[in-house]
């Protein structure tokens, strides 16, 4: 059975290169309502296949302008996060490179950010806020890598700042929500994962994309859940190192109620 899905994967990664590719970059030039529907269906379209199961739950989100902030397990947390209403992503160079993800990467106009370099920063804010000012979400992963999912580690304060950015540049905008979001990889096959399941199927440090892929559609059905905590409002007077601390803090305590729930 994964080899059969493997196939298919193969197949609708090379349909949507050839055909999605092209219409979604025509779409976004001209504003077309479609250019909002295909990066959902593509997502779903690719998680259904991987075998990976994704819920959303916890609160409502806040009120535009608003950055997603999340802790980052995997390479699909984009997937997962991407099958509800594909935000801006906040990607590693390297992901632009990436053979055909990569490409939609692109389409989609990701902010691509050299992790090793910190003259990107003001670059990366820039584009960040230009996002949110348009009305799109931009998902932040706070940690600023992926993990072994056994914890979350530290959020980074730097790319909290793009939310100082927009208050800044349209004094008419008096907030920009922060919304804390945690992924948790709960099932595989049907069993709940402990740590060391979790480990197993994170994608970290220098693993190659490929195996890991091949991973996940040999240990589907997996589930994924996405838990939304209470916005937190960035005003003009908000100090960005305190509003990543808090947002970090409600991001472990979402993944580890998750864990509680489970049992473990």
């Amino acid at each position: 059975m994964p080899h059969f899905r493997a196939v298919l994967l193969i197949l609708a990664l090379g349909g949507f290169y050839l055909l999605g590719v092209p219409l979604q970059r025509l779409a976004r030039r001209r504003g077309w309502a479609l250019s909002r529907a295909i990066p959902p269906f593509f997502a779903r379209t690719i998680c259904a296949l991987l075998g990976l199961r994704v819920r959303f739950e916890g609160e409502e989100l806040g009120p535009k302008p608003r950055m997603i902030v999340a802790n980052h397990v995997s390479w699909s947390d984009i997937l997962a996060l991407a099958s509800r209403e594909t935000p801006c992503f906040v990607a590693k160079s390297e992901v632009e490179g990436w053979p055909l993800l990569g490409a939609f990467a692109r389409v989609q106009d990701t902010i691509f950010v050299r992790r090793d370099s910190r003259t990107e920063v003001p670059r990366v804010n820039a584009a960040m806020a230009e996002k949110m000012v348009a009305g799109e979400d931009v998902l932040l992963f706070g940690e600023g890598t992926s993990t072994d999912g056994a914890g979350v580690l530290g959020f980074k304060p730097s790319h909290f700042a793009a939310a100082r950015d927009v208050l800044r540049l349209f004094p008419g905008i008096s907030a920009v929500t922060v919304q804390p979001a945690a992924i948790t990889y709960t099932h595989a096959r049907g069993k709940t994962l402990d740590a060391g399941g979790r480990r197993a199927l994170a994608w970290f440090g220098d693993a190659d994309l490929a195996p890991h892929i091949w991973l996940l559609l040999k240990s589907a059905p997996v589930d994924c859940v996405i838990s939304f905590g209470a916005p937190l409002s960035f005003a003009a007077d908000s100090d960005r190192k305190a509003v990543a601390l808090e947002t970090e803090q409600r991001v472990r305590a979402l993944a580890e109620a998750q864990c509680a729930r489970l049992g473990l």
